[in-house]
């Protein structure tokens, strides 16, 4: 397994309350994760870092297990995690209100798990017919109204709430990830991202980008194109790719 990672403050931002990392697991997994903090300096980057952190202790070693068990566990400790920042933040004044989003990939060679809360995204690049898809579906409050077809896609880019999350993770007692299985083939890439690059940089460039060679570049070069295009949030990008039946 090939991966990439880098975080940005942006252009505009005071502090970075993004957070992501990627740990190598027992048996070949491979855990990739991106979160978003909100509740501005001294809170999203709090609750960004709780998550990361929580959820990563937790899944520290996976078996030979099958799809709902490994979804059962990842769950685990999603929900873990929205415990630990709820209660920080019921304790802690100047982090009151505080969440973040969350993209997750547990992966090996064959297969993972995704899962997701808030519109922090998962796009995944198919080597084989070169498209980009986007595989997460945004809990904010346009996609919503897209949904139920009171706005157009295109007025939803545009919408002036189109930042309201719907679901996010330490905000309430209890919280819902989304859950996907995800079957990939040789280099496959999975592309984790805060919305400080979806926001920025379209699936078009995002997939022109993909088509390079080395993960380093790739991860640099959407970086810089988000900077280029305002950088007026933070960014970060975890970058995931499938090197079954390769030489690394």
């Amino acid at each position: 397994m090939e991966s990439a990672i880098q975080t940005h403050i942006g252009c505009v931002r005071q502090t970075n309350e993004d957070s992501g990392a990627i740990r190598r697991l027992d048996n070949g997994w491979v855990l990739g994760i991106v979160a978003d903090g909100m509740g501005g300096h001294q809170a999203g980057d709090v609750a960004s870092q709780m998550a990361v952190e929580v959820i990563t202790k937790h899944i520290s070693a996976i078996n030979e297990e099958t799809p709902d068990a490994i979804q059962s566990k990842l769950n685990e400790a999603i929900q873990l995690a929205n415990e630990q920042i709820f209660s920080y933040a019921a304790t802690h004044e100047e982090c009151r209100g505080m969440g973040t989003t969350l993209v997750l990939a547990l992966v090996n060679e064959q297969y993972g798990i995704l899962a997701h809360i808030g519109d922090s995204r998962i796009y995944r690049y198919c080597c084989q017919d070169g498209e980009l898809h986007l595989v997460t579906r945004d809990h904010t409050l346009v996609n919503e109204l897209v949904k139920n077809r009171q706005i157009t896609e295109k007025e939803a880019a545009v919408h002036p709430q189109r930042n309201i999350l719907t679901r996010a993770l330490g905000t309430d007692r209890k919280v819902k990830a989304d859950f996907n299985v995800l079957n990939w083939d040789p280099q496959d890439i999975l592309l984790l991202c805060s919305d400080g690059l979806s926001g920025k940089v379209n699936a078009d460039s995002m997939k022109e980008i993909l088509q390079s060679q080395s993960l380093e570049h790739m991860v640099n070069t959407l970086i810089n194109r988000a900077l280029d295009s305002g950088g007026e949030d933070n960014i970060t990008v975890v970058l995931l790719r499938n090197r079954n039946g390769l030489k690394e």
